[in-house]
């Protein structure tokens, strides 16, 4: 099964169609080095991802998805990130060679780039056959989603944003924690440290109950 949805230029559809739905809060965004971004992964990356990263940065939406950058920082220092989920992707991709969707061919299996990963261990991609990467459409490969690998023929922030406004004929991630809502919170991966680090649960506000506590 191929979930195919009409492609919008990424151009068309950055970072400011989220910003209705989810405001970037102060001090979010990463000043990304992305010649070196380039040099590292030998493409160039989508016009809407590009305008997430100034935008939002590297963080997590709802404490669900967590977004990445190309680099590595200090959040995914242990083990974690891009370059390590996209090497768990390869993996996936092999488990499932008969659910290859269109643009996922048993020749270029692996030409794939994982830009986000939920807590339902979906992991979210783009396939990057084409040469324009505002072109690149979003691949999930899904953990409890039937099929497990699905092709949305859109860019990153379109395929958030519709998402939120549940514009999909179903979820395509596994879990539903974001699904048809519109007014999801964004954190950067500072920012949520800080308020933890400050004894506050970054995701509702409260004193964290667990702060200060040291474990075996």
């Amino acid at each position: 099964m191929n979930h195919e949805e009409t492609q919008e230029g990424s151009g068309q559809s950055g970072s400011g169609a989220l910003r209705v739905f989810m405001p970037p809060h102060e001090n979010a965004g990463d000043d990304v080095d992305w010649s070196a971004a380039e040099r590292a992964w030998g493409v160039k990356f989508p016009r809407d991802y590009v305008d997430f990263m100034s935008v939002y940065g590297e963080g997590v939406i709802g404490n669900f998805l967590s977004i990445f950058q190309p680099l590595s920082t200090a959040y995914d220092a242990s083990a974690y990130g891009m370059r390590f989920e996209t090497d768990n992707a390869h993996g996936l991709i092999d488990q499932h060679p008969s659910s290859w969707p269109a643009g996922l061919t048993q020749d270029t299996p692996h030409s794939i780039i994982a830009w986000g990963v939920n807590s339902s261990a979906d992991i979210l991609c783009w396939s990057t056959v084409d040469q324009d990467p505002d072109r690149w459409p979003v691949v999930v490969l899904g953990r409890h989603t039937s099929p497990p690998v699905a092709i949305y023929e859109c860019g990153m922030a379109e395929f958030l944003r519709r998402v939120f406004l549940a514009d999909f004929d179903e979820c395509p991630m596994s879990g539903l924690d974001l699904w048809a809502v519109t007014s999801p919170k964004f954190l950067h991966w500072r920012e949520e440290k800080r308020l933890w680090d400050a004894g506050i649960d970054p995701w509702t506000g409260e004193p964290d109950p667990y702060a200060g506590m040291e474990w075996d």
